[in-house]
């Protein structure tokens, strides 16, 4: 069915003229006939599934997962594409629930697990809604709860603001709806700058002024102190450390803080590394990207290649390599 550029715009949540770079730039196919573009439904269809375009609904009712009655359950939350799910659903949870803000995120989650219930800003949701959306009455058990709260505000690439910042804030509301929501575990992963961010951040240029004094509030760890406190009065039983996804198989060094709360108010153990860097305890080898494709090759994939101007850097990075491998000028110009 043949649509218009005006028709093409609402559906994508785009302007006509966006509509028409995209058509001109053979993005979107279309036809051109006199000064007009003319589109296929299915083409502009097509394009929506695989961009980022459009407005994903804010919520898909529940339909009923199929599972054995002892099937482990979890609800996810800052779910973004799901990837942490993936790894729960392996180790044998049926993950019921969804929260994600990012559009493409949940466009995503949409196209891959289209029975999940999915919302958006979990703020909009007490532990009774959530309950409810998820198919669980107020007295069901719930196995897990897992997310991962934006890290923005600890990060030590941004301002560090911790509780102060709106992204932080939403961290003590996932906090809140774990205490309400009563799950046996919880799993919460953030940045390595958790662990050294303070309660209240002052900017350093503040802190350099005659006669400041720095509060307890300001010292480093404040944060998670505080995270860590709420949890324990709540009667949770908590243990973080700061893990490096290369140490459990993953062939990337990609290093997270994990706290794992337990509502029986036990500590829980912490994990144990299944690789090494060096080998050591006789352990496998840190896995390489080639080694961890190695079982595509001769596959047929769809894929997108990078634009030349990003791969001119990529050819001048070796093996085991990164940005930081390139002379600096190149760097700055790659920034």
């Amino acid at each position: 069915m043949a649509i218009s550029i005006n028709q093409a715009a609402e559906q994508l949540n785009l302007t006509p003229q966006q509509v028409r770079s995209l058509c001109r730039n053979e993005k979107l196919p279309a036809q051109k006939v006199g000064k007009t573009w003319i589109l296929e439904q299915e083409d502009v269809s097509a394009y929506y599934a695989q961009s980022t375009c459009g407005v994903a609904e804010d919520q898909i009712p529940y339909t009923t997962r199929t599972r054995a009655k002892d099937t482990p359950i979890a609800l996810s939350f800052f779910s973004g594409a799901m990837g942490m799910d993936i790894g729960i659903e392996r180790a044998g949870f049926k993950t019921l629930f969804a929260s994600e803000i990012n559009n493409a995120c949940r466009k995503t989650i949409r196209r891959n697990q289209p029975d999940i219930a999915l919302v958006g800003d979990m703020r909009d949701y007490g532990a009774a809604g959530v309950r409810s959306l998820a198919g669980l009455s107020a007295t069901d058990e719930i196995d897990l709860i897992v997310g991962g709260p934006p890290c923005q505000a600890f990060s030590t690439a941004g301002k560090r603001r911790a509780f102060t910042d709106e992204r932080g804030n939403v961290f003590l509301n996932f906090i809140d709806l774990i205490i309400d929501l009563q799950p046996k575990y919880a799993v919460i992963e953030n940045v390595r700058g958790l662990l050294s961010a303070s309660l209240k951040h002052t900017p350093h240029s503040e802190r350099a002024m005659e006669g400041y004094q720095s509060s307890i509030e300001e010292q480093p760890g404040g944060a998670l102190i505080h995270i860590l406190e709420k949890l324990e009065a709540n009667g949770f039983g908590v243990s973080f450390n700061l893990y490096n996804a290369a140490n459990f198989g993953t062939p990337q060094k990609r290093e997270r803080v994990i706290l794992i709360c337990s509502r029986d108010g036990k500590k829980p153990p912490y994990l144990e590394p299944t690789h090494s860097e060096t080998g050591a305890f006789e352990l496998p080898y840190w896995r390489t990207f080639e080694e961890a494709i190695e079982s595509l090759k001769g596959v047929d994939h769809q894929h997108i290649n990078f634009p030349e101007k990003r791969l001119k850097y990529y050819r001048m990075i070796g093996p085991g390599q990164n940005w930081r491998s390139l002379p600096l000028e190149v760097q700055k110009e790659a920034m």
